[in-house]
C-alpha cells in the first residue's frame, strides 16, 4: 500500500452498518486518517475483505463439500467475515450516534440504512420461493407470519426459520445498537473500557451458564419474544422525545434482555461477540484521544486472552452433518484470532491508502453479504462443472450488488437523510436537553460532509 497524503476524517457514508467520522467529545477530529471521497478507507478495506469472504465461503460451500468441511475443522472463513464486520461496528456505531446527539435521529439513519434492501432481497428470495418449482422455503414456514416475523431483523432470537440465512448476524448488530443506545441515554457510553472488559470476563465465568437467561421459547411461542421485542423498541423509540430518555433506555434494555434470553448460541460466543464490539469501540475511542494508548492495547490483549480461555474452557464441537467435520475450540481460536489481528493491523495502517477495487467493495458490502443469500438461492445451474458454477455465481453477486448500491442503497440513505434534516429543523428550535431528546451540538458539520 502506497503512502498517500493524510487528511482528518470525514466520512460520508462508511459501512452497511453506520456513517460517522471519530470525533472528540469537543467534535474536533484529532486523529490522521487516510480517506476517499471522505470515507475512512481502512474501514472500507475491511469491510470489502470481510464481505467477499462470507461470499466466496458459501458460494464455495455450495459447490464443494470439501471446502465446507475444511472451515468447519480448519478455519471458519465465513464467521471471521463476520467478526471483522462486528469490529468495524464498534469502531464506528458509538462514533455515530455521539455525533448526532440525537437517539432518534440516530435511529432513522439505522432505519433507512439497513431496511429497504434488507426488504427487497427477502422479498425476492420470497417470489422465488413462490415462483419456481425446484424451490422450496424452509420446513414449516408459515408465509404470513413468518415474514412479518423475519421483517424485524430479530428472527434470529426465536425458533422460527430465517428467510435469509445470513441475517442472524443482523439481530446481534440491533442488540449492539440498543446497548449502545442504552449507555447513551444513562451517561455511560463513553465508558467502552469497562464495558469490553466485563463482558470479555463475563464470557469466561458465565460461559458455561447454559441456562442462564435462556427462555427457549416453544414452537407454539415463536411469535411472542420477537413481536414484544419490536413492538417495545418502536414504542420506546416513539416516546423520545422531551425528559423522555430514561423510559426510552428501559424499552431497548428490556429488548436486550428479551433477545438475549432466547439467543440461539451459546452465551460464551454470545458474549464474546459483543465484547468484541466493545473493543472496537475502545480502539475508536484510542484514535480519538479519548482512551489511552495503554488502555486500549489492554484492552485490545484482553480480547485475545479472553477469547483463548473462554473457548478452551467452554467451546463443545458439534458433527456438521454434510461433511461430517467437527469444529475444534482451536478452530474457532484461529477464527477470532484472525479477525482481531487483521483489525488491528489496518488500524495500525489507517494513514495509508487501500487499492481502490478493495474501499469499493467495502462501500457495496452490504449489498454483497444480502444479496449473496439470494444468488446461492436462486441461481440457475451453470453447465460446465462447479467452477464455472462459481464463479458464475460470484460475478453475479458482486455485479448485482453494484446495481443494488446505486439504485436502492443510496436513493435510501439519501431519503434518510431528508427525514432527518425535516426533523432537525422542527427539533431545532426547542430546548429539549435530554440525551436522545432532540438537542444537537452546536458545532454540527453540514450534512453532506459528514454522512448524516
Amino acid at each position: 500500500m502506497a503512502d498517500r497524503p493524510v487528511t482528518t476524517p470525514r466520512v460520508t457514508e462508511p459501512d452497511p452498518l453506520v456513517d460517522a467520522a471519530p470525533h472528540t467529545e469537543a467534535g474536533v477530529a484529532t486523529d490522521a486518517v487516510a480517506t476517499r471521497r471522505g470515507r475512512l478507507e481502512f474501514l472500507d478495506a475491511l469491510r470489502g475483505i470481510a464481505a467477499l469472504t462470507v461470499a466466496v465461503q458459501h458460494i464455495g460451500e455450495a459447490h464443494w463439500v470439501e471446502v465446507l468441511g475444511w472451515s468447519h475443522h480448519w478455519f471458519r472463513a465465513g464467521e471471521f467475515g463476520v467478526l471483522v464486520f462486528f469490529l468495524c461496528s464498534g469502531f464506528i456505531i458509538p462514533a455515530s450516534m455521539e455525533r448526532r446527539n440525537d437517539l432518534t435521529e440516530f435511529w432513522i439513519g439505522r432505519f433507512f440504512r439497513l431496511w429497504p434492501l434488507y426488504v427487497l432481497v427477502m422479498s425476492l428470495i420470497l417470489l422465488a420461493y413462490g415462483l419456481s418449482d425446484r424451490l422450496a422455503p424452509p420446513a414449516g414456514y408459515r408465509v404470513v407470519g413468518d415474514s412479518l416475523l423475519n421483517l424485524s431483523m430479530l428472527q434470529v432470537f426465536s425458533s422460527r426459520p430465517l428467510v435469509i440465512g445470513a441475517s442472524w448476524t443482523l439481530g446481534y448488530e440491533l442488540v449492539f445498537y440498543l446497548l449502545v443506545s442504552v449507555l447513551f441515554v444513562i451517561g455511560l457510553h463513553r465508558r467502552s473500557a469497562t464495558t469490553a472488559t466485563v463482558l470479555l470476563v463475563a464470557a469466561l465465568g458465565l460461559g458455561g451458564v447454559g441456562t442462564l437467561l435462556a427462555l427457549q421459547l416453544r414452537p407454539d411461542q415463536w411469535w411472542a419474544l420477537p413481536a414484544a421485542g419490536f413492538a417495545l423498541l418502536l414504542a420506546g423509540l416513539a416516546r423520545v422525545g422531551r425528559n423522555r430518555g430514561q423510559l426510552a433506555a428501559l424499552v431497548m434494555g428490556a429488548v436486550v434482555v428479551l433477545a438475549l434470553s432466547n439467543r440461539p448460541h451459546p452465551m460464551y460466543f454470545v458474549l464474546l461477540l459483543l465484547g468484541s464490539m466493545f473493543v472496537g469501540t475502545v480502539l475508536y475511542r484510542w484514535t480519538t484521544g479519548q482512551t489511552s494508548g495503554r488502555t486500549a492495547v489492554g484492552v485490545y490483549a484482553l480480547g485475545l486472552v479472553s477469547t483463548i480461555l473462554t473457548l478452551r474452557a467452554w467451546h463443545i464441537g458439534y458433527t456438521e452433518p454434510i461433511s461430517g467435520a467437527t469444529p475444534q475450540w482451536w478452530t474457532e481460536v484461529l477464527t477470532f484470532l484472525a479477525a482481531y489481528l487483521l483489525f488491528g493491523a489496518a488500524l495500525l495502517t489507517r494513514q495509508r491508502s487501500w487499492p481502490r477495487v478493495l474501499t469499493y467493495l467495502g462501500t457495496i458490502s452490504y449489498s454483497v453479504y444480502l444479496l449473496h443469500a439470494l444468488v446461492l438461492i436462486a441461481f440457475p445451474a451453470v453447465p460446465g462443472g462447479p467452477w464455472a458454477g462459481f464463479a458464475a455465481m460470484l460475478a453475479a453477486t458482486l455485479l448485482g450488488s453494484v446495481v443494488t448500491y446505486h439504485l436502492v442503497e443510496k436513493p435510501a440513505i439519501a431519503m434518510g437523510r431528508r427525514v432527518t434534516t425535516a426533523r432537525r429543523r422542527r427539533v431545532d428550535g426547542g430546548t429539549d436537553s435530554t440525551p436522545g431528546g432532540g438537542q444537537h451540538p452546536p458545532s454540527r458539520q453540514p450534512a453532506a460532509a459528514m454522512g448524516s
